[in-house]
């Protein structure tokens, strides 16, 4: 192997390297998003009778009903957007790990808001899934 393919070698391994790591990052980061507007749509749209079953509290009610708008505000483009934006200001889109509030951005948030209605909804019992160590690792 010459100097030539040593250096191409090198950064295809880094490339790789990087898109690996990118990859892992967007993967949990798009599966929780996912979640969270899956789960707020789905719930909002129920028929008022089975709302009230899963969701005995009047509070949790709006509470879900104002994440589903919150989460119906923002196209899949934005999310993108938001996402990168986070990777750009923090170095890493591992915000969602050590969320403050300098460092959360409007998905964390919404996810946070997400976890926490679920925890006081003891009616709901949702398996989220998705650690973000097996986010690429199976």
């Amino acid at each position: 192997m010459g100097f030539r393919d040593g250096i191409s070698a090198g950064k295809e391994a880094s490339a790789q390297e990087g898109f690996n790591h990118g990859f892992r990052e967007s993967v949990y980061a798009g599966y929780s998003w996912g979640l969270v507007r899956g789960i707020s749509s789905v719930i909002s749209t129920l028929p008022d009778h089975l709302k009230e079953k899963l969701t005995s509290n009047q509070q949790n009610k709006e509470r879900f009903q104002k994440l589903y708008e919150s989460t119906r505000a923002i196209s899949s483009n934005k999310a993108l957007q938001i996402f990168y934006s986070s990777i750009q200001q923090n170095g890493s889109g591992d915000s969602h790990e050590l969320c403050e509030d300098s460092r959360c951005n409007q998905l964390d948030v919404l996810s946070k808001d997400l976890n926490d209605l679920l925890r006081d909804s003891v009616e709901l019992k949702v398996d989220l899934g998705l650690k973000k160590d097996s986010a690429i690792n199976g």
